[in-house]
């Protein structure tokens, strides 16, 4: 995570300080989810769907914030996920 801090930080003389700093936690009760569990699962027993779900949901995010504009033009970005 340290070097991860380090990298972002290079960023800063060329474009300056970032403007937005985003939080994204799966959520178990997403109906994505909830709907491909059998009857008597729990979404912990299925972390490969819960993975995946959790993936294509931060693509779309990164998108919505990078190709369809929402806030302005993007000149960079970068993010991590733990």
């Amino acid at each position: 995570m340290h070097d991860y801090a380090q990298d972002g930080m290079t960023f800063v003389p060329h474009r300056g300080t970032h403007d937005l700093f985003i939080t994204f936690t799966c959520n178990p009760s997403w109906p994505e989810i909830t709907v491909e569990l059998l009857p008597e699962q729990v979404a912990e027993d299925r972390v490969d769907l819960d993975a995946r779900v959790f993936q294509q949901k931060v693509k779309k995010m990164l998108y919505v914030i990078k190709d369809a504009q929402v806030f302005e033009k993007v000149a960079c970005f970068m993010y991590s996920i733990e």
